[in-house]
């Protein structure tokens, strides 16, 4: 009973307070927002006065603040603060390179304190469960319809640079007055395979209810459809204004030969248009293949150029009679072709026996006629050259130059090259 107020007073000390400064007086705290399991983030001014939200890498379970300093509340803990300092850091230079009108835009990072800030634009909106709670009237099927889309195409955009969210929830989607959707908290971000560079699993923020059963295991493989089972864990919240049964209860409630406790939308929300409803359905199926495997398969299947109906993961009823019927077939099928198959495979294995045929060439000289000795025509033209060049030399050029003498080698041996190509064609 006297415990609690101390562990309150805890926490409200691990917040950095309004009017701290970071970045050598470059931001002022004005505002502390809230915190999760591992960030707090603050409202912030710059020195040009513009307001900008300030994120902090705070892992709650493993850190506390001692004199504004962050430090493990366990030396155990060191190695893992330092790690998860570095993911965010590697994160947000990650994200500042994304520029997309539905994701927040990361400007800075900087590090200080023993832990790592990020400076991120400050948006304008109610996250998705405030706006349940407060404005459900807003939340009609044409506004869920909008927000579906601008999410898709910005995880369209983010799996494209190989950037997994791995936190989509409600609390990290804004909507502003205009409808405008933006993601937030890109935390526990990383490419598909969810492995750091050095091969090690990285931390992320696991949330019953939207994290699909691979977040639960370390070392299992994340890919797009992790981030759409989440958004389609946030849709199914928005629509039946309950949040799904966690996936790791729906496995073992499967794997134990139990119906799924999930109660899909399809038939259960006439409000909304059927086949949105089937394709949030196909988003949150427990297995992987099961589910859309990009933003875009899932936009197709709401237009109706694919399918929002999951593969079908049991098999599927059959007659006894009839499949005792085909098997005495398959029985029968296979005794009547079995000596065939045999003999021709035995026809296959034995050695092929080939005739030489002699392959008979013909040699022509330029003018169609068939030279029978091939060696005496070109010695005879050789001769003939010989005996012929230097009276066309008298008769053309008194003087011969050198030039011109060397000129005349080519010519003696062109036909034998003409011949050579001849013999050479007509032998292939």
């Amino acid at each position: 009973m006297t415990r609690m107020p101390a562990l309150e007073d805890l926490i409200q000390e691990d917040e950095l307070p309004v009017g701290a400064t970071l970045l050598n007086g470059q931001y002022e705290i004005t505002q502390q927002l809230r915190r999760g399991g591992f960030g707090i983030t603050y409202v912030a001014r710059n020195s040009l006065d513009r307001a900008f939200v300030i994120k902090e890498c705070f892992p709650t379970d493993m850190c506390r603040r001692v004199a504004g300093i962050v430090e493990p509340v366990d030396t155990r803990f060191d190695r893992a603060l330092n790690a998860v300092r570095r993911q965010f850091v590697l994160e947000a230079r990650r994200m500042a390179k994304l520029e997309h009108p539905n994701i927040v835009g990361v400007h800075q990072v900087f590090e200080e304190n023993n832990t790592a800030y990020m400076a991120l634009d400050l948006v304008a909106g109610d996250d998705l469960i405030d706006l349940a709670e407060t404005h459900p009237e807003r939340l009609t099927p044409a506004f869920v319809s909008s927000i579906l889309e601008q999410m898709l195409r910005a995880l369209t955009y983010t799996h494209s640079h190989a950037v997994l969210h791995r936190d989509i929830s409600p609390d990290n989607i804004l909507v502003d007055d205009q409808g405008h959707v933006t993601l937030i908290d890109f935390g526990a971000a990383s490419e598909p395979a969810g492995i750091s560079e050095n091969g090690k699993s990285r931390m992320i923020a696991v949330k019953d209810g939207y994290s699909p059963h691979e977040f639960y295991t370390p070392g299992a493989e994340h890919d797009f459809s992790s981030d759409l089972y989440a958004l389609g864990a946030t849709l199914f919240r928005i629509i039946s204004g309950e949040t799904a049964p966690d996936c790791q209860t729906r496995l073992r409630a499967v794997a134990m030969g139990h119906s799924d406790p999930l109660v899909p939308l399809a038939g259960n929300a006439p409000a909304f248009d059927a086949r949105l409803l089937e394709t949030i359905d196909r988003a949150m199926q427990i297995t992987q293949a099961d589910r859309f495997r990009s933003a875009d398969a899932w936009r197709a299947a709401l237009e109706g150029t694919g399918s929002s109906t999951p593969a079908r993961t049991t098999p599927v009823p059959t007659d006894p009679m009839l499949e005792t019927r085909i098997s005495e077939l398959v029985t029968q099928i296979n005794t009547e072709i079995e000596p065939a198959l045999r003999a021709e495979a035995e026809a296959k294995s034995a050695p092929e026996e080939t005739e030489t045929v002699p392959v008979t060439r013909t040699v022509v000289d330029i003018f169609g006629n068939p030279i029978d000795d091939v060696d005496a025509w070109l010695q005879e033209q050789e001769q003939q050259a010989m005996t012929s060049a230097p009276l066309v030399e008298a008769a053309e050029a008194p003087a011969p130059e050198p030039q011109e003498q060397v000129q005349q080698a080519p010519r003696k041996s062109l036909l034998g090259k003409i011949v050579s190509r001849c013999m050479s064609s007509k032998t292939t």
